[in-house]
C-alpha cells in the first residue's frame, strides 16, 4: 500500500487539497502552513535552525515541495531567513493556497485524535529554543556554541519537571557559572562545560524541592524573551491551533494541558510520522 502523503497527483479541487493536505497529518500540515505565512511575515520560521531544516525535510520527503538551491521560476521565499523551496506539483492557484491550508489546519486540529500532535510539536518548539537560547547565551560568553544540544539533551531528565520559561533561566545559570569557570581553568572549554552541567544541575534539584515544598510561585526564577522577540511563524501557528496558552506557553509544563500520553496517542503519533 503506498502512502497517501507521498503522492503527487493534482488536486481536482479544493476539498481534494484540504483532504490531501490533512493526511500528511498535523505537524507537517502545520509546518506547510507555517512555511506560506514565511513568505510575508517577517520572523523566523521556527524556533531553531535544525528543528527547521528536520520539518523542512520531512515535507519533502512527503514530495510536498522540493528546496530550491537557485533562481527557480516559481520559488516560494521566507523573506526573514534564506529557506525557499518550489513545488512540484501545481497544489493551487498561490494566492489561494494558504487560505487553504488554514482552513484544512483548523479542521484537523479541532479533532480530539490530534491531541499527540500538539504535543508533539509543543516538545519540538520548546526544545528548539532553549537549545537556540543557550547557543546564544554560551557565544556571548565565548564559550563554545557547537556543544549547546549536546547540553540540553544531557540535561533533558535533570529538568523535566521546569516549564520552558525556568530552563532559560538554568541555561542562563549554568552559562554564569561555565563562564567563571572558563577563567578559572585557563580557557579549557571542557571543564567549563562541566562546571555548567554542575551549576545547572544543583539549581534545577533546589527549584524541584522548593515546587514540592509549595514555596515556588510559577513566575519565579522564569525568563521570558523580551517584549521586542521576534515571535517565530510556527509558534504563532502552534499557539493558534493549540490549547488556549499565551504567556502559559512559558510557565506551564505541555503535558498539563494534555496529560499522560496514552497507546492511541502513541498510535495517533506514528500516522504523523516522516514516512520511512
Amino acid at each position: 500500500m503506498v502512502c497517501t502523503g507521498t503522492q503527487l497527483t493534482l488536486p481536482a479541487s479544493h476539498r481534494d487539497l484540504a483532504h490531501y493536505a490533512q493526511s500528511l497529518g498535523l505537524v507537517r500540515l502545520a509546518t506547510w502552513y507555517a512555511l506560506e505565512r514565511s513568505t510575508s511575515v517577517q520572523a523566523p520560521f521556527s524556533t531553531g535552525t535544525a528543528l527547521t531544516q528536520t520539518l523542512f525535510s520531512r515535507l519533502e520527503d512527503a514530495g510536498v515541495l522540493r528546496e530550491s538551491r537557485a533562481a527557480e521560476p516559481g520559488a516560494r521565499r521566507a523573506i526573514y531567513e534564506p529557506l525557499a523551496w518550489y513545488y512540484p506539483v501545481e497544489w493551487s492557484d498561490p494566492s489561494q493556497l494558504q487560505s487553504i491550508l488554514r482552513t484544512a489546519l483548523t479542521e484537523l486540529s479541532a479533532r480530539p485524535d490530534t491531541s499527540g500532535a500538539k504535543l508533539e510539536l509543543w516538545e519540538a518548539l520548546a526544545t528548539a529554543e532553549i537549545e537556540t537560547y543557550l547557543s546564544h547565551l554560551l557565544r556571548r560568553h565565548t564559550l563554545d556554541a557547537s556543544g549547546a544540544r549536546h547540553v540540553v539533551h544531557t540535561m533533558a531528565e535533570d529538568w523535566a519537571s521546569h516549564c520552558l520559561a525556568r530552563k532559560r533561566y538554568l541555561a542562563w545559570f549554568g552559562v554564569r557559572g561555565a563562564a567563571a569557570a572558563l577563567l578559572r581553568s585557563g580557557m579549557d572549554q571542557e571543564a567549563a562545560r562541566n562546571a555548567m552541567l554542575e551549576e545547572m544541575r544543583r539549581r534545577s534539584r533546589w527549584l524541584t524541592v522548593k515546587a514540592a515544598a509549595n514555596a515556588l510561585p510559577r513566575e519565579d526564577f522564569c525568563f521570558v524573551p523580551d517584549p521586542q522577540w521576534k515571535r517565530p511563524v510556527l509558534l504563532e501557528v502552534f499557539l493558534a491551533i493549540g490549547p488556549p496558552l499565551g504567556h502559559a506557553y512559558w510557565t506551564e509544563l505541555p503535558q498539563a494541558h494534555f496529560g499522560e500520553r496514552t497507546a492511541c496517542d502513541r498510535l495517533c503519533d506514528d500516522r504523523y510520522a516522516a514516512p520511512p
